[in-house]
């Protein structure tokens, strides 16, 4: 199960987190941040599902061809998944890996407030953007309204290579 701990966010994110929770609360409701660190096993399953096998032997490919053997082979390990499409970003793929993204649902009267045509929700994007970070809800293909991440781009693998991520995976102890 993915961490909701702020202690498994690196230390600026993790600041930036605990900034952003007092912010929310400043502007009337809670945030509660729900998903900080995922285990690259997470991330696969959820990659999977919702996906064909031709998607994912085409991923797998790709990602052994460009040197990240160490990931596709995470994606054939978990197996076949069901369940609704949820992200984009296979194991190492995404910044909650790297310990650089968190996800957050605003908590109104005690209740988690999913309708994100809520107010909230664009408060809480507001926060994000003042506070340095970029809020899932402004992608353009696929909106992630929880979603907060230190970075501009959105895979990490476009920032690290095959060597650099596996020592990073490495010390967060993922790998």
């Amino acid at each position: 199960m993915a961490s909701r701990s702020l202690n498994d966010l690196t230390p600026i994110m993790k600041k930036k987190a605990e900034k952003v929770q007092a912010d929310c609360k400043r502007s009337g409701f809670e945030l509660l941040i729900y998903c900080t660190k995922r285990s690259l096993e997470e991330q696969a399953i959820a990659y999977r599902q919702s996906r064909t096998y031709s998607e994912i032997a085409k991923k797998m490919l790709k990602m052994r061809m460009d040197g990240y053997g160490y990931l596709a082979d995470i994606i054939k390990k978990v197996g076949p998944q069901s369940g609704p499409h949820v992200t984009g970003a296979g194991p190492g793929e995404s910044w909650h890996n790297y310990m650089m993204a968190f996800d957050g649902v605003p908590v109104v009267n005690g209740k988690l407030l999913w309708d994100e045509k809520a107010p909230e929700w664009q408060v809480y994007g507001n926060i994000l953007r003042m506070n340095g970070l970029y809020w899932g809800g402004d992608w353009n293909s696929f909106k992630d309204f929880p979603h907060a991440q230190l970075n501009e781009t959105g895979n990490p693998l476009n920032m690290y290579d095959a060597v650099e991520a596996k020592t990073i995976l490495k010390a967060y102890k993922l790998l």
